[in-house]
């Protein structure tokens, strides 16, 4: 199965802006400049930004950050403007990371500009807040996948069990005749888990969990390939039904209750953990 191609954004960032913190290109607003400070790259509109975290956390606990972000609308031209110096670092997640290094040798994981907290961000699906129906299904789906092993099978299949230069395999996306079709975004910008093989087919992990979520709730899933700065908008526009969403840590001690849930979306069960990683050279 191909994946369809939206070439530039679907919609203004005017109307994400009220659906996902965050929109924004490597034209976006950056922190006071210092001038001896490390540039670190990060990809616009992936989630909530560094920026604003480090903003809540310096509210908390009084930490804040002591690099410039650069943002780039890719994870290709993140890569590319580190290769050539233009950023010292780049910010991805661990899994991600790994994916870089094992290309990469020359790569690392840097410790230089970690933050003092251990934040772990969690992996989920996110639907406006009207589509009640879809994010229920979803739920049963990801809580039954992790009781019966299906999730573990397949972040072995998909993420630990990969070696080296492997690449995940393909993912044949189920199709169910008569069933109703829901739009989901993807980016490519998160290999293991988000990617776009070169061949223009689906791969990755969230891709194979979105297959078997489609299984079991009997409901088919098309991929539409957008760029990260372009998922906000695809969802608020009705674009895409779906897009790959990703929690940050709430709570006590940590950040405010729905920190990063904007108003309109509902987000499902989460499927994978992981923590933010800076990936710099040796």
């Amino acid at each position: 199965m191909f994946v369809k191609k939206i070439f530039g954004a679907v919609a203004s960032c005017l109307l994400a802006g009220a659906l996902l913190v965050g929109c924004g290109s490597s034209d976006a607003p950056q922190s006071e400049k210092k001038s001896d400070a490390d540039k670190i790259g990060m990809i616009a509109g992936l989630n909530v930004s560094e920026e604003k975290i480090n903003a809540t956390i310096r509210s908390i606990v009084g930490v804040d950050l002591d690099y410039d972000v650069v943002y780039y609308d890719n994870l290709n031209a993140m890569q590319s403007g580190f290769e050539a110096g233009a950023v010292d670092e780049i910010s991805t997640y661990k899994i991600v990371g790994d994916y870089l290094i094992a290309r990469h040798p020359e790569f690392e994981i840097s410790d230089k500009h970690k933050l003092k907290l251990d934040l772990r961000d969690r992996f989920c699906c996110a639907v406006k807040s009207d589509n009640q129906d879809l994010i229920h299904l979803i739920d049963g789906a990801i809580n039954a996948m992790k009781s019966d092993g299906t999730l573990e099978r397949l972040t072995k299949e998909y993420i630990t069990d990969l070696k080296g230069t492997d690449e995940p395999p393909a993912v044949e996306m189920p199709h169910i005749d008569g069933a109703l079709t829901h739009k989901v975004a993807v980016t490519g910008d998160l290999p293991p888990l988000d990617l776009i093989r070169a061949d223009g087919t689906p791969a990755g992990f969230n891709t194979a969990v979105l297959a078997e979520i489609g299984k079991r709730i009997s409901r088919n899933f098309e991929l539409v390939s957008i760029e990260s700065n372009a998922r906000a908008s695809a969802l608020a526009s009705g674009t895409v039904d779906m897009v790959f969403w990703v929690r940050v840590p709430q709570g006590d001690d940590l950040l405010p209750l729905n920190f990063d849930r904007p108003d309109g979306i509902e987000v499902s069960e989460d499927y994978f953990v992981d923590e933010i990683v800076h990936v710099g050279k040796k």
